[in-house]
């Protein structure tokens, strides 16, 4: 009898989250024939350049399995941030690059005196200490996280409590030991659209409140709204319905983040398409058993940089989803329930915000915390040019996973023990290159990718190499499963564009590779022009200013915060996808080895312009 499996409401909530992450990466979608223009195809492979020929070459197929089968191996035990195995791959990827007579580019030991006279004046001072390999760095770790809320109602008559429940009231994706008390204010759809002259916060003071509000836009099922008049505005707020497990509603836009900004102390969102009854049979247990999925039952843990005030977007304030009927107690004082106000707005297209008076809610959200210690893994090629060399670009990868959870390991091969051998590929190949370009190459595997960018956050607060001299950002994740007919066909109902549109009629499914890339820094040019070695089906999908829509939730994002160039390497989403099924054996080294081969080209280019 197959064993009975199941996932968790720990670990949904960890794939939901870290799927948004990895899909959020895309572009807002492109036109159609945008696409046709932005596709790459080359009918006949170019000579690689003799300058680059003996790196390029010594990126294979066969030594990317090699190293992926140890990165993802059962030793390594999942490679979740601050833990054994993790600590593990990291050794093993600093052992290969001092092997292949990297530079390390870390931290500089301490010195430390070792007696009453270590530091005489007389003495002659000692050498400069060499980097390590590593960069170190603490992090809060958070356990036994909880969080309530309590509502206060208050009238001329009485003053009324209620305590809410998590799990059953309201669903929290609270950060850590974060509390707010605050008034409340009712802010409609929460959107800002001048192009419709649509404001649901004019004159609505929210700095320091919480914000309540409907997801998605006005008018969902009436053609005369100017959110379905508006294709760009359609396409925003009300995607292509979701092809799970490779898209989400709503990744590309996120409108909290844009609430966010406005200084609320935290925001509640009623969903406007979900129904009471079918929110509480999301959160209500047992969860449906599944064939395919592992039984886990773990304790939520939660990762953060400890003094960091720079937060990402998806930080900046706390989010609850919560049920019609918290939102109708909340509403109280007002005389409306929210299904009353969401229909005057869908009927009249006009804004309803109010304030609340006589509201307050209390959220509190206590945990356990300690401090723990990992590394991120650094090394680099020095540049041939006196000057230019102190100008770099770095290459990166997250090397960490999600762990072992019980008898359970994730040995995230794809993700991302690919992207870190795409790293080390690189690395050697440089290392190997007898020519070297004019700048600097930066060697970057990131740990707490999976717990909020954390490795590569650190390194754009703390940088070895000045952030000012940084001329570019390359990360590849996931680059070992090629597409087929079926994740293409997929792929195009998340652009909106009909499967049978004739640019998926000149692309090899096995062949293509999606390329996102931020604007004005001439990176199309580039990757086109590395492509010509090596024949990938390109497609080419330069990103708009803002990091929050284009960037998304990798590595890359850290380094587009500080408004560095980026470019971003990932192939198909699969079925494996934080699964335990996410194996070596189901990994291409020839993909891999294409991947690889194009970001060193395209790194190349960018260091020896």
């Amino acid at each position: 009898m197959a064993k009975k499996l199941r996932l968790s409401l720990l670990t949904l909530c960890l794939f939901v989250f870290a799927l948004v992450a990895q899909t959020a990466q895309q572009a807002p979608p492109q036109k159609p024939e945008d696409l046709v223009k932005n596709l790459v195809l080359v009918e006949k492979t170019q000579p690689v350049p003799e300058k680059v020929k003996t790196g390029f070459e010594s990126i294979t197929a066969r030594d990317s399995i090699v190293m992926l089968r140890y990165i993802a191996s059962d030793l390594m035990e999942g490679r979740e941030t601050a833990t054994r195995g993790y600590q593990l791959a990291a050794e093993y990827a600093a052992s290969l690059l001092s092997l292949w007579k990297l530079k390390p580019g870390g931290d500089k030991p301490e010195m430390r005196p070792t007696g009453m006279f270590a530091r005489r004046m007389t003495e002659t001072p000692p050498p400069a200490p060499e980097r390590s390999f590593f960069q170190e760095l603490a992090m809060r770790e958070l356990t036994d996280i909880s969080t309530s809320i309590t509502l206060e109602v208050r009238s001329a008559a009485q003053r009324k409590t209620r305590d809410f429940v998590s799990g059953v009231d309201f669903m929290s994706m609270f950060s850590g030991a974060q509390s707010a008390e605050a008034p409340v204010v009712f802010a409609g759809y929460g959107i800002v659209e001048k192009k419709v002259n649509w404001d649901d916060f004019k004159n609505l003071d929210v700095k320091g409140k919480i914000v309540l509000i409907l997801s998605e836009a006005p008018g969902k099922d009436n053609p005369e709204s100017p959110f379905q008049k508006d294709k760009e505005l359609k396409e925003k707020y009300f995607p292509p319905a979701p092809v799970a497990p490779f898209a989400r509603r709503g990744v590309g836009f996120n409108k909290t983040q844009e609430i966010a900004k406005l200084g609320v102390a935290a925001i509640l969102q009623v969903q406007s398409s979900v129904s009471d009854s079918e929110m509480f049979k999301d959160m209500a247990g047992p969860r449906p058993v599944s064939d395919e999925r592992p039984i886990i039952n773990r304790p939520r843990r939660r990762l953060l940089l400890p003094g960091v005030r720079a937060q990402m977007p998806w930080e900046s304030s706390p989010v609850i989803t919560i049920t019609r009927e918290m939102a109708d107690a909340i509403l109280e004082n007002s005389g409306q329930r929210v299904d009353d106000l969401k229909k005057k707005i869908d009927t009249t297209l006009k804004p309803l915000s109010m304030e609340l008076p006589g509201t307050k809610l209390t959220i509190t959200t206590t945990s356990t915390s300690t401090l723990v210690r990992c590394r991120n893994v650094v090394a680099y090629v020095e540049g041939s040019d006196p000057a230019l060399k102190e100008e770099v670009v770095v290459v990166g990868a997250h090397l960490d996973h999600l762990g072992k959870w019980g008898d359970y390991i994730f040995n995230g091969a794809d993700d991302n023990g690919s992207g870190s051998v795409g790293v080390l590929n690189l690395a050697r190949a440089f290392a190997l290159n007898p020519e070297k370009p004019k700048r600097t190459v930066v060697f970057c595997l990131w740990t707490g990718e999976e717990s909020g960018l954390l490795g590569s956050r650190y390194y754009v607060q703390n940088p070895p190499f000045p952030l000012a001299k940084t001329v570019a950002y390359l990360n590849m994740d996931m680059i070992s499963r090629p597409y087929d007919e079926r994740n293409l066909s997929r792929m195009a109902r998340m652009m909106n564009i009909p499967p049978d549109h004739e640019i998926f009629k000149k692309v090899k499914p096995a062949n293509f590779l999606p390329v996102s890339f931020s604007a004005g820094a001439g990176l199309d040019e580039i990757l086109r022009n590395a492509d010509q070695a090596i024949g990938l089906d390109l497609l080419l999908r330069e990103s708009g200013e803002t990091m929050e829509r284009a960037a998304g939730g990798s590595d890359h994002a850290s380094f587009a915060s500080a408004k560095i160039p980026w470019v971003f390497c990932i192939t198909s989403m699969h079925d494996d996808y934080h699964q335990t099924s996410d194996s070596v054996d189901r990994a291409s080294g020839e993909m891999m080895e294409k991947v690889s081969r194009l970001v060193y080209l395209t790194t190349f280019a960018l260091a020896d312009k």
